[in-house]
């Protein structure tokens, strides 16, 4: 639709003029006074409209192109960070539980009716080697 409005303008003259503070003006209707008509065939300006217009284009297809990779990147980044948060907090957590079975002697957890139920020695080593191996998944 754009370029019908440009074609249909296109056969006008240009006319170039300056104004009583010296800015300079492009029109298609001549001023009162000093216009210099700029010569053009209407082929040549539609030529010319239709070429910038490809160039906007391609122009805003590249810039659409690279924000949508900054925001694939960016996207990317922020799940990784998310990722690597998760894995030092789990670290963090798995080497606390390692530390209280080695260094604790004598380890219990709170049942449903909140009391405390102590952990035998079966219990206990289970526990303790399933700490190791939460440590050395979550800790690399």
């Amino acid at each position: 639709m754009s370029a019908l409005a440009f074609a249909a303008h296109a056969h006008a003259d240009l006319y170039k003029w300056t104004d009583a503070q010296g800015r300079v003006h492009y029109t298609d209707q001549p001023p009162a006074v000093n216009a210099t008509a700029i010569k053009g065939t209407a082929t040549g300006q539609a030529a010319t409209t239709s070429q910038a217009q490809q160039s906007l284009d391609a122009k805003d297809q590249a810039y659409q192109k690279r924000r949508k990779e900054t925001e694939e990147a960016r996207a990317k980044a922020e799940k990784e960070a998310e990722q690597a948060r998760i894995q030092r907090e789990n670290c963090a957590k798995a080497r606390s539980n390692l530390s209280t079975l080695q260094n604790t002697p004598r380890v219990y957890t709170n049942n449903a009716a909140g009391q405390r139920t102590y952990m035998d020695d079966a219990a206990r080593a289970s526990a303790l080697a399933n700490s190791q191996k939460a440590v050395s998944d979550f800790c690399k």
